[in-house]
């Protein structure tokens, strides 16, 4: 189902919605095109479970799409924590750090995404961002 105007969201709207349902009408939201209440809503679902790395990954992108750069790299800090070794995870926070021209740190997520085993899309970015020097020595 899209959403074709502009929901309206309030407090006691989040607060009647069971977990589930806020999930699902955030994932809504989300991909209407509404990421300012998407992230209102979803913030309910992470509240609630904190261990839910999909939660965590649609506040992410809520937030990212709503320029939102710092809650998004939280999210996406959180979902590198509860999934270490997804490359998306990493791709993903590599793209808000660079988005907030904080390049050396993205490109150290996007390098350790490559590792993971990205996408050749993806493992071009990096290069795009920040070419790794020829001598090893002067990585930082």
């Amino acid at each position: 189902m899209t959403i074709y105007m502009k929901p309206t969201i309030t407090e006691e709207k989040i607060a009647s919605l069971e977990v589930y349902d806020a999930y699902r009408y955030g994932e809504e939201l989300l991909s209407s095109r509404f990421p300012r209440e998407a992230a209102m809503v979803l913030a309910k679902v992470v509240d609630a479970e904190p261990e839910h790395a999909g939660a965590w990954e649609l506040v992410g992108r809520a937030h990212f799409a709503a320029a939102h750069l710092e809650p998004a790299e939280q999210a996406f800090r959180r979902l590198v924590e509860l999934e270490p070794t997804s490359a998306w995870a990493r791709t993903a926070l590599g793209l808000c750090l660079d988005r907030q021209s904080r390049h050396r740190e993205g490109a150290a997520q996007h390098r350790i995404a490559e590792g993971l085993g990205v996408t050749p899309g993806d493992a071009h970015r990096i290069e795009l961002v920040d070419p790794a020097p020829s001598d090893p020595t002067l990585w930082t």
